[in-house]
């Protein structure tokens, strides 16, 4: 870009206006250096520099402080004019604002664009991490794909399943989710309360909770909201008024333990995924490249663009719950409670006749057993909660039902 004369905001002495945005604005518009640099991301609700000054030691990526200062010298020797640092940063704002991109949705689109409409999906951790293959594994992997690529589109759906990789140690699971996030990842938090962290979440496509670092320290009725949230409200660090942001990305988690669903209330939002090092076909350190991630995304994005439905049918549902179930955690009591169910003749139990087969016979005095059998039987599917007459009193208890 060749250099032209700037036709500044001039003050009655002739020289250029200092306290001018319109002044700043036109020497990032006009300066063959500056011309171009920053832009806002709508993504990442932020400004970027969008391309490397190495003259000025600017770098393409996120804007750092420093770079005002280093502006302001550049403009001062070459304009013979110093403006405020802040009036420098309103220019910026104003010059990014006026060019917005969305990152994330360009690299999507040529995904697809250059997809060569072979599918991997259904192989993909199978492959890479050696998790078995199967319906459930390429269901709840297109349901993850195909909600990330909705996010990057549709930021304001809702999604809300969360995606487990469990077990396997050292066989790369987050390895994985970094390279498929192609960039836009963060593992960068401790909990889902703390509103700091909401920032870098946002940059990000992929949110991983490694190692579960976070559901660990959080309760889980926390958790449950974090997940079901379609939007983020917190006040960025430094600024002046609180906002709302969609919240643009998706849920990972990894962990070694494999009974790690603990509660039966809530887990319907997860989808587990049993990684086995030894049935791995390839590494996802060494073997997964750029090529294969893109196309990956590309088969994502072809499935998003025809329609993919996040509507689970009755078989798809029990598909996921019945692969949950190696997942849950169940303690002795739950074990004996199950085996009390599994030798009952009767269509009909009471908490009284569980805990008599416990050997307890005063639910009254033992609240924790009776709470106990009340959450085990309010969450299974095959019994359910109801009403008898016996002898012309009311008793409460629970109905075997036909799942199938």
């Amino acid at each position: 870009m060749i250099r032209k004369p700037i036709e500044f905001e001039l003050n009655t002495q002739g020289n250029p206006k200092t306290n001018s945005l319109k002044n700043i604005g036109l020497i990032l518009d006009g300066d063959p250096l500056l011309h171009g640099t920053f832009k806002y991301n709508e993504f990442a609700y932020s400004i970027d520099v969008v391309k490397d000054i190495p003259q000025l030691f600017i770098e393409k990526g996120q804007l750092d402080d420093s770079y005002s200062a280093i502006m302001l010298r550049y403009i001062e020797d070459e304009y013979g004019v110093m403006f405020q640092e802040k009036l420098l940063n309103m220019a910026i704002t104003v010059e990014a604002k006026s060019h917005p991109y969305n990152p994330v949705k360009e690299y999507m689109e040529k995904c697809y664009k250059n997809w060569d409409h072979k599918e991997r999906i259904k192989d993909f951790l199978p492959v890479y991490l050696g998790v078995p293959s199967g319906e459930v594994t390429t269901l709840q992997t297109k349901l993850f794909l195909v909600g990330a690529v909705m996010k990057v589109y549709k930021p304001e759906s809702k999604f809300d399943w969360v995606f487990d990789l469990v077990g396997g140690q050292g066989v790369g699971k987050t390895t994985l989710l970094k390279k498929l996030a192609h960039g836009w990842y963060t593992d960068q938090f401790t909990d889902f309360k703390d509103k700091d962290n909401f920032t870098n979440m946002l940059r990000a496509l992929i949110v991983n909770d490694d190692e579960m670092t976070a559901t660990n320290n959080s309760d889980f009725e926390n958790l449950k909201k974090f997940i079901s949230a379609e939007e983020l409200e917190f006040r960025p660090p430094y600024g002046r008024h609180t906002i709302r942001r969609p919240k643009n990305f998706v849920m990972a988690r990894t962990t070694n333990e494999s009974t790690y669903l603990k509660d039966k209330t809530g887990e319907r939002r997860f989808l587990p995924n049993m990684a086995d090092k030894s049935q791995a076909m390839a590494n996802p350190v060494t073997d997964l490249d750029d090529t294969m991630v893109n196309h990956i995304w590309g088969e994502a994005v072809g499935l998003y663009k025809e329609g993919f439905s996040f509507i689970l049918t009755k078989e798809q549902q029990k598909l996921i719950e019945d692969n949950r179930k190696m997942f849950m955690y169940i303690d002795e009591t739950e074990n004996q409670i199950e085996r009390v169910l599994s030798t009952w003749d009767d269509d009909w139990i009471e908490s009284s006749e569980i805990a008599h087969q416990l050997g307890e016979d005063n639910l009254v005095k033992n609240r924790s057993l009776a709470k106990k059998i009340k959450y085990v039987m309010d969450n299974r599917h095959d019994w359910k909660a109801g009403q008898k007459r016996k002898g012309g009193v009311v008793h409460r208890g629970y109905r075997r039902v036909n799942t199938l």
